[in-house]
This record gives C-alpha cells, structure tokens and sequence, in this order.
C-alpha cells in the first residue's frame, strides 16, 4: 500500500493518492472523491467498532498517515458518523468527505456493481482476484468514475451471514415471510423478495433498534 504526495504549500494544494490493496471474497470499496485535498482528510464507513470496516480503514489511515509524515492527515469517522452509504456517496461528490468504504450501495449508483450482491458467484478468495483483475478494473471502476467516484482498491468485507429470531435458515425457503434488514443495494433487495422474505433496505446503525422492537426479525 502506497500513498504518493505532491508539493504541498496551502490548504488547497494537489494531493496525490495511490494505494495497492488485495481483492476478497465479498467486496468493500474505498472511493475518494474527484476534489482537491483538504490537510484533514476524511475517511468515512458505517463499520462498528472492531467491525472488518473498521479495523481495515484504521490500518489504511495509519500507513497513510506515516507516508504523508504531518503535511496532511487521514482521518477516519465510523459507526454511520458522516452518514449512511448512501449519504456517503452524496457527500463525495459534494466534496464535503473525500474518501468513504461503502458496501453493496454502489448498484445504486452502477448497477454492474450488482454482481457482487448475487450470491454464489464468488467461489473463493483467488476466483475474485480474478474477477478483480479481468472485469472489476477494466468494467466497473471505469463506469464508477463517469458517476464522480473514482475506485483506489478493492477491500474484503467479509462473507455474508443471515440471522434471524425466528428459525434456523437452511434452504431459501425458510426466508418466507421473515421480515430482514439488508444493505441499502438494488439487487439484494429483488434477490431476498425472490427468496419469499420481506427484506428492507436499512443503515446499519439503525438496526438494534430495529430488531429490539421487532420492526425486523433479522
């Protein structure tokens, strides 16, 4: 992982930003937006504390940080802090935050984003080194950037669990009926309707209340 900084002499000064990252099983994208740098740089996610979001955007915040020895500063606000993945997105091109770790909102905003929101498709961690190399940086980033939002690296956010207070999922036929909350993604919304569940795009940090209430039951 690298970080490159140009000359620096005020406030509004280029920087420079490139960074190396490996591609996972399940995608997470750290984007920054089309806007000059600002000395404090902001990173925003909705990871949790001790959250995969949080501890890979801690570990990039700190190896940048140690590249651009104080003439700028990478600061990273979790936990829904500057928004939801979507808020997020908005304030990119805004340039109100200039970098974010969104999840499968992107089909939102591309839909070829969409493929990683099809279950299945990924069989391991080198199939999507693969996918990485061969589709995502000659297909998707490049229909990224025409919507204001250049792609840096590929991240893992893990594999996909779904959890319920009802009963055990085994086969798609047990979503039925199961109220769930899902990413705020076009694709996983159709894919669990298709299942038979009532799935309902939802901020992540809405989501304990949600199920203490019983609004959703997973």
């Amino acid at each position: 992982m690298t970080i490159t900084q140009g000359p620096v002499g005020h406030r509004d000064s280029r920087l420079l930003r490139s960074l190396t990252a490996a591609a996972l099983a399940c995608a997470g994208l750290l984007i920054a937006a089309p806007a000059f740098a600002q000395l404090e740089i902001k990173l925003g996610h909705v990871g949790e504390p001790g959250s995969l979001f949080q501890q890979s955007a801690d570990e990039y915040a700190k190896r940048a940080n140690a590249k651009l020895a104080g003439k700028a500063k990478v600061v990273t606000f979790g936990s829904s802090q500057l928004g939801g993945d979507k808020e997020l997105l908005q304030k990119l091109k805004l340039g109100t935050v200039d970098m974010a770790l969104p999840s499968t909102v992107m089909s939102s905003e591309v839909d070829l984003f969409g493929i990683f929101e099809m279950p299945y498709i990924v069989k391991d961690r080198a199939h999507m080194g693969r996918i990485e190399k061969e589709i995502f940086w000659t297909k998707l980033e490049p229909a990224a950037e025409k919507k204001g939002l250049k792609v840096l690296a590929v991240w893992e956010n893990g594999i996909r669990h779904i959890t319920n207070s009802k009963r055990p999922i085994k086969v798609p036929a047990d979503l039925k009926g199961i109220k769930l909350r899902v990413p705020e993604g076009v694709w996983r919304v159709k894919m669990f309707q298709a299942y038979g569940a009532n799935p309902s795009p939802m901020k992540f940090s809405e989501l304990f209340t949600a199920l203490q209430t019983g609004v959703m039951d997973g």
